[in-house]
């Protein structure tokens, strides 16, 4: 059977000693268990020596008493040497240790101090208890030097009983924003993240470009180097939390925020501990408003350590996040007439099912007028993938005929060199950034762009173009044509399970896994689900990669949307490019500490698909066309991902035979759902390079 399973690692059998459990085997040697003694370290420690001396093997005793180090022991008697070398019977085989549980679990109840009330001291005590006080679940953390105040604060904190934000320990700052990002995607509410002065910034601009594309609301902070040198220029007292470590003078920057601030919102450094409270209520109300997305503090150590028992504070915010958009009366008139007045309308949409109250008007819309509707590369589902208004993936075959097409809450809804409006169509765009005014060039036409949050602008919207509407009849008819167009795609693209290929493609794989999915079930995927094997039919079950295409965001946001939804199913498709991206040790580590288990299923392709993908398309007949191995696309040897889970107690196994794959897939979510643990299924594909959903 073409099948390698790696069974969870008992952290229990690491202890044990192979040798020790064969009866033939040779004790240690005399004087071994007191070599260390004599060492000089050892020495200083006063350690014990040893009084029961190992018995050992007789014919390695005379050999051992010759050594140097070893004449000073006491010889071992004759009959205790022949009683050595007899053979010992065996010993009943020890059950497996049990498994060593996490240490980051809730602290139990009756051990938790009484709450006092929260009197910070410190910059540091007031800016961990206030992060609490405005809705701040969670603190995703990688500390370093620059922590030293908010680690004092957080452990008092902890003694005195203060309400503080849980620690998430991240040991990589890309996956801890990919978990902060799937956390605020799932619940809508923005979490914080510390990270280590700018080098640790830097590990994580990645997933902030991502969470800026995909305007989700993330308080990032970051330490900064410390500001003072220590009294070193004037020979004077030092500032509590200066300068005391060599690397405080290499890592400081001009401008700590200028390496990211072209995609964030907004970012300042902490001057004072009086602004502490503004700084917080500014920073969660700016990226808390639309269009939403992260901002950046950086806070000084010195800062933090400084006194803060004469400032005062509120219990609530003190600054509330601006009021969502309302697109212009006059400007939804006129597009109103445009869509009820449409003979071939079409509805094109990347982040339109953001929200539930967007993808219930985004149905509505649909319904009412009988608009078909594409999930262009969507990062979520607006409608269910079997509505009958719901006409697939790609945009283009039905953008050639429409007459009004509007874009909703969509960056890029066609591509230009595969097809685009025809002249005497309108385009209408919907969304909080309709013209995403911070992306350099973006050149889809554009006749009327409605600026307003998307469900009560779609909700107008189709309320006053149904007035508009020529006739009850026409929209009827149109719905008869929608519908049977939408079933014709659905029946032509869906393959489903049988027949089974002669080896595993992704469509095949996609469709297992659509298998295991129920109303429970949240699918997160970084590249690899063909999407027209799937049947989803509830908003907020799935999230697709973010449109800037930074990797490595899977593995993180399934653990985030696991954390926000402990009671659903997380399943995360990713490819073995994502995977090595994602930082999957750590990702291993944070589920088994927080006890987050996830189901992690790997396409393993041996390739970078996508990179060889936009070779050919761009040199269809080139050179590179001709290679069975693609420069810079070739991932082999591909490693044995199924072993890097066992680290940290998981399931792991490789699939290569599709006969085994469902059994497999069953089997591991099986796992995740009753053992509670998380699983790694490495499933080796066949290389393709076609273009997917």
């Amino acid at each position: 059977m073409d099948i390698e399973k790696t069974q969870p690692l008992n952290p229990g059998d690491n202890k044990k000693d192979k040798k020790a459990e064969s009866p033939t085997a040779k004790p240690a040697a005399p004087g071994s268990a007191n070599l260390a003694d004599t060492l000089p370290l050892n020495k200083a420690a006063g350690k014990a020596p040893s009084t029961a001396a190992k018995p050992a093997a007789p014919v390695a005793q005379e050999v051992a008493d010759t050594l140097p180090l070893n004449k000073g022991a006491a010889p071992i008697p004759p009959a205790a040497r022949k009683a050595a070398a007899e053979p010992k019977k065996a010993e009943p085989k020890a059950e497996p240790a049990p498994r060593i549980e996490p240490t980051l679990k809730p602290e139990p109840a009756a051990s938790r101090p009484e709450a006092a009330p929260f009197k910070p001291e410190t910059a540091a005590d007031a800016w961990l208890g206030l992060l609490a006080a405005r809705g701040i679940e969670y603190l995703f953390s990688n500390g370093g030097t620059d922590f030293a105040p908010v680690v004092e604060a957080y452990a008092k904190g902890q003694k005195l009983g203060w309400r503080l934000p849980q620690i998430v320990i991240v040991p990589h700052e890309n996956m801890g924003v990919a978990m902060a990002h799937g956390y605020a995607m799932v619940t809508g509410k923005p979490q914080a993240m510390m990270v280590h002065v700018g080098v640790g910034t830097a590990n994580a601009i990645n997933g902030l470009i991502n969470a800026s594309r995909q305007n989700v609301p993330i308080l990032f902070t970051a330490g900064r180097t410390p500001i003072t040198e220590g009294g070193a220029a004037s020979g004077g007292a030092a500032l509590l939390g200066a300068r005391n470590n060599y690397i405080h003078w290499a890592q400081e920057h001009f401008d700590q925020g200028g390496m990211m601030r072209e995609f964030l919102k907004w970012d300042y450094e902490l001057r004072h501990a009086e602004q502490v409270e503004t700084v917080i209520d500014r920073a969660l109300a700016i990226a808390k408003s639309e269009p939403q997305g992260p901002v950046y503090v950086t806070l000084p150590r010195e800062i933090l350590a400084s006194d803060f028992a004469n400032q005062k504070y509120s219990e609530v915010a003190t600054i509330a996040p601006a009021s969502p958009p309302a697109a212009d009366p006059e400007a939804l008139e006129e597009a109103a007439k445009l869509l009820g007045g449409a003979q071939h309308p079409l509805l094109i949409t990347a982040n339109g099912g953001r929200t539930a109250e967007s993808s219930r008007a985004i149905e509505q819309l649909a319904q009412t007028l009988a608009v078909p509707v594409i999930h262009y590369r969507p990062r979520h589902l607006a409608l269910s993938t079997e509505h009958p208004m719901h006409c697939g993936w790609d945009p283009h075959t039905l953008l050639k005929e429409a007459d009004v097409v509007l874009v909703v809450d969509c960056d890029v809804p066609w591509i230009p060199k595969e097809g685009q409006p025809k002249p005497g169509a309108k385009v209408i765009h919907v969304g909080p950034d309709p013209l995403f005014a911070r992306y350099p060039l973006r050149g889809f036409r554009t006749d009327i762009a409605l600026t307003g949050a998307v469900a009560p602008t779609l909700q107008t919207l189709w309320r006053a173009a149904q007035k508009q509407a020529v006739s009850v009849k026409q929209i009827e008819e149109r719905r008869r044509v929608v519908t049977t167009y939408s079933k014709n795609v659905r029946d032509k693209a869906r393959s489903g399970l049988e027949p089974m290929p002669a080896s595993i493609t992704g469509k095949w794989l996609s469709a297992c896994v659509n298998k295991l999915l129920d109303a429970s079930t949240i699918l997160v995927n970084e590249y690899p689900t063909v999407l027209e094997e799937m049947v989803i039919k509830e908003p907020g079950r799935y999230f697709g990669n973010p449109s800037a295409g930074g990797l490595g965001w899977g593995m993180g946001a399934a653990l985030g949307a696991k954390l926000a939804a402990q009671d659903k199913t997380v399943i995360c498709a990713l490819g073995d490019g994502a995977y090595m991206f994602g930082n999957p040790t750590a990702v291993h580590y944070v589920s088994e500490a927080m006890r987050l288990p996830v189901l992690f299923v790997i396409a393993n392709n041996a390739r970078w698909a996508a990179v060889h993908r936009s070779t050919l398309s761009t040199y269809p007949a080139g050179f590179a066309s001709k290679e069975k191995e693609p420069p810079f696309a070739t991932l082999e040897p591909s490693p044995r991902f199924e072993h890097v889970v066992r680290a940290s107690g998981g399931l792991g196994e490789r699939v290569s035979e599709p006969a085994q794959l469902m059994p497999a897939l069953e089997k591991a979510l099986k796992y995740v759902k009753e053992e509670k643990r998380q699983a790694v299924l490495n499933v080796c594909l066949e290389a393709s390079y076609v273009k997917t959903s």
